[in-house]
């Protein structure tokens, strides 16, 4: 009977990466693949060509109260620091997600761990966890040329 759980826990942890359009402009997604959660990352164009971030929310990145909190990404010897202020999560009401919100530009060293294509290690004021990564690389070089 354990045998029959293994695949349906590797598989929840998958993380779907989408690219879509919100409010006119490019937006990258990375939702866990099961119901009711919450973003592990989204970025979404703003017009004036810089890009908004949030990151963390089902891991609860600090307190919501707008304090300084910071995120260190890895993937394949590639390293980005992000850092922001703690938020609640646009889906808080259901998830009660708390994330990082920062504004990058698009040279952020972010897109870069990004576009490795391998998994990507996350750390911070959080339990260390790890993203995967399938797919991500075309995803982020669909919405960085869709980022204008």
């Amino acid at each position: 009977m354990a045998l029959l759980l293994v695949p349906a826990a590797a598989s929840a942890a998958d993380v779907v990466w989408t690219v879509s359009n919100m409010k006119g402009r490019a937006f990258l997604g990375g939702m866990p693949d099961v119901p009711e959660v919450d973003y592990e990352l989204w970025a979404h164009c703003r017009p004036d060509g810089n890009i908004e971030v949030g990151a963390g929310a089902e891991a609860h990145v600090g307190k919501a109260r707008g304090e300084a909190v910071t995120l260190k990404l890895t993937s394949a010897a590639t390293t980005a620091t992000l850092t922001g202020v703690s938020r609640r999560s646009e889906n808080s009401e259901m998830t009660g997600g708390i994330e990082l919100r920062a504004v990058v530009s698009r040279e952020h060293p972010l897109f870069a761990v990004l576009a490795t294509g391998k998994p990507i290690s996350v750390s911070g004021p959080i339990k260390p966890m790890t993203w995967p990564a399938k797919g991500l690389k075309a995803r982020t070089a669909e919405f960085l040329k869709a980022c204008k």
